[in-house]
């Protein structure tokens, strides 16, 4: 079996994983799929090329992870808006410096060495776990922040998240939640700021990658690997969104904190000891 037979097959549970998050927590899947994109691409040694830079590994997990959220969201987002569960003006409020930060970040990426694009990834990932998982977010007395707010959150957090390869869900469900926001009204405004966002940020890491032509990829996304993750995701996204609006708030908070805190300590050993 050749590998890119292997990673096909191996991508298969992690774009279903992705899915069930996309719908269910609002995360668009990135969460899961970088550190398991890098993981597989270290193993194989798909990237162990002296012709491609020396982050690639990182860049393409990042970027493929960018193109397969366009579809997890999207599909969750195109739930979530027959549920009418999106709320338009919290769109228009969040989502556009949370794209600005995005863009940025994929121009930006192709310049930071790798191991600092890997602490970036697990860094953001373990600090959103403890604060998910103690159930610590901010308290606030008002349910509408000042209008800076929201940009200074979003576009600094969009810049991180396009950075590790995640769909923004992590920057924008804390926060919304901060704001008293309804579960099912922050998971909804998530996964259309994580569409909107991953758009964005894949049209920036094809044109950064574009000249590496590179075998069966597009810039910098791999699509041995993104065919099955956009599969399966885009068939388990809407059984997320019906398993996460059975969730109570703090039982969502614990299963999001706990997922990344597992994905970023695993991801902190490979740092530590490749």
């Amino acid at each position: 079996m050749d590998s890119f037979l292997e990673i096909f097959i191996i991508c298969l549970p992690l774009g279903a994983s992705a899915g069930l998050l996309a719908g269910m927590l609002g995360v668009g899947g990135g969460v899961i799929v970088v550190p398991g994109l890098i993981f597989i691409f270290e193993w194989f040694g798909v990237f162990d090329n002296p012709l491609l830079p020396s982050n690639s590994l990182v860049l393409f997990a990042v970027g493929t992870s960018m193109a397969s959220i366009i579809f997890t969201t999207g599909t969750a987002a195109v739930v979530h808006y027959r549920r009418r569960t999106i709320d338009w003006n919290l769109v228009q409020i969040w989502v556009p410096c949370l794209v600005l930060g995005a863009i940025v970040a994929s121009l930006i990426a192709q310049y930071i060495p790798i191991q600092y694009l890997k602490s970036i990834v697990a860094s953001v990932i373990f600090a959103l776990a403890v604060v998910m998982f103690l159930n610590r977010l901010p308290k606030v007395k008002s349910t509408t922040p000042k209008k800076w707010i929201p940009c200074a959150l979003t576009s600094s957090g969009g810049l991180v998240c396009g950075l590790s390869g995640l769909g923004g869900g992590p920057v924008m469900v804390p926060s919304l939640l901060t704001y008293k926001t309804p579960v099912p009204q922050a998971t909804a405004t998530a996964s259309v700021g994580a569409f909107c966002l991953s758009v964005c940020a894949t049209t920036g890491y094809v044109i950064a990658g574009f000249g590496l032509k590179f075998q069966n990829s597009l810039g910098f996304v791999y699509l041995p690997a993104l065919i099955p993750i956009v599969l399966m995701s885009t068939v388990f996204a809407p059984l997320g969104v019906r398993l996460g609006r059975k969730l109570s708030k703090l039982l969502f908070v614990r299963i999001f904190g706990v997922l990344m805190m597992v994905v970023s300590l695993r991801l902190y050993y490979t740092i530590l000891f490749g």
